[in-house]
């Protein structure tokens, strides 16, 4: 064989060598997602600023656009100081972290510092309300990045997250605005992509959302249920290859059940005074010429108990192999979560200190851990109401705090005095 032959085979077969790896990395490249579901954590107490301070019991209140993301009753469910037939409302919660480190926070409370990068949450809700109708939506987002690899030297090597729960809901009340019942098309996402941009990995489904208010004329109590359904979010577009930033993806998002049940009641004078009829559902009795007996208007700016009792329980079903959002940081071990199925009891109380003027809160509450052997973690909340001025409407000033072990939350709002 001559030299030159011998020189070819010899720059063919290192070709081949080289080729080898190549092929086979590319064999083994993952073409389909991890078996594993990614786990919906219900997430940290979000709301406006009086749900807050009430640690979040408010199912059993279910008041005013604010009301909406914890019950859907609260869409025809009418203030009692409503005289038109119509009613419109909206609330907005913004909770950003952008200056906590990673060893001062520990917002999915799994008993370590966060690995991520940054966190954000954010709650939204519009309600639209005609004579016994509301109609209305509800969102909450959360956005949370995560470095993919050790060195982390670029957004490319960065994975944002972001999780939406939302719903589109109508209620109806009946009788004396006694029973309000509501239903909604409760929706789970899920989406996926590196900070520098490029195509997102979508997940998602829907699921049917009941919930109900029982408000009694003339006792001072109430009583309300939400039945929110388990939803497993898909992998939306099948063609994509489930990988970002070297990590390969998840088989679906899932969505845990969840099952309240709270309660509210007024002390003082005139608590029987609670459940009152608005001035509009009043004309709208005398209107139909209902069979039912249309109470006497009541004097306006009457008291109706200066003391708010709200108690609630969560109860939060379990899932099978799911893990959770931290498993796309570099640090991360594999790790099983929401296993096993978690109560969170609730207990706010509000006093009208200063009736027409000043309104103090204060709530507590256990938010359940979906980790394997992390008890529940005790909050304390708590907060207060300041009427402002009179233009146009009645304005207010509302503060909140929520504290617990690595976690502060501080809250401030503008809003209607009710």
């Amino acid at each position: 064989m001559s030299v030159r032959s011998r020189y070819a085979v010899t720059l063919l077969c290192a070709a081949l060598l080289c080729a080898a790896p190549a092929a086979r990395a590319q064999e083994t490249e993952p073409t389909e997602p991890r078996p594993e579901r990614l786990y919906f954590n219900p997430g940290s107490l979000l709301g406006s600023a009086r749900v807050v301070a009430l640690g979040g019991a408010y199912v059993g209140l279910a008041e005013g656009a604010a009301g909406l993301p914890s019950n859907l009753s609260a869409l025809a469910h009418r203030s009692p100081s409503l005289e038109k037939d119509w009613d419109l409302g909206v609330t907005l919660s913004w909770l950003d972290l952008p200056f906590a480190t990673g060893r001062n926070r520990d917002v999915d409370n799994d008993g370590r510092p966060d690995e991520s990068e940054d966190s954000r949450q954010l709650l939204g809700g519009l309600l639209l309300q005609y004579k016994r109708f509301g109609i209305g939506f509800a969102l909450r987002n959360a956005s949370v990045s995560y470095c993919a690899t050790v060195t982390c030297s670029g957004d490319s090597e960065r994975i944002r997250v972001s999780l939406t729960q939302s719903v589109l809901a109508g209620a109806v009340s009946f009788g004396q605005d006694d029973f309000i019942l509501a239903m909604g098309i409760y929706a789970a996402q899920a989406s996926f992509r590196l900070s520098s941009g490029g195509d997102e990995l979508r997940y998602g489904d829907t699921g049917v959302e009941v919930d109900m208010l029982y408000r009694p004329h003339g006792r001072a109590w109430r009583l309300g249920v939400t039945v929110r359904p388990e939803v497993v979010a898909d992998l939306r577009d099948k063609g994509q290859v489930p990988v970002l930033a070297g990590r390969q993806l998840f088989s679906a998002v899932v969505a845990p059940a969840v099952l309240s049940v709270g309660a509210s009641w007024r002390f003082g004078e005139g608590s029987e005074r609670y459940n009152r009829l608005s001035p509009a559902a009043r004309r709208q009795l005398i209107v139909e010429g209902d069979a039912l007996p249309v109470p006497d208007e009541e004097p306006k700016g009457a008291p109706a108990g200066r003391w708010l009792l709200s108690a609630q329980v969560d109860l939060i079903s379990g899932v099978d192999n799911a893990v959770p959002v931290r498993s796309f940081a570099s640090t991360a071990e594999p790790q099983l979560v929401g296993g096993s199925a978690e109560f969170a009891p609730r207990l706010g109380v509000e006093h009208d200190t200063i009736p027409g003027m000043v309104r103090l809160r204060a709530g507590v509450y256990g938010e359940p851990s979906p980790f394997d052997g992390r008890p529940a973690r005790p909050h304390v909340t708590g907060g207060f109401e300041v009427f402002v001025l009179r233009y146009w409407e009645d304005w207010a000033i509302t503060a909140s705090f929520d504290l617990a072990r690595r976690y502060t939350n501080v809250g401030l709002s503008v809003g209607f005095w009710r």
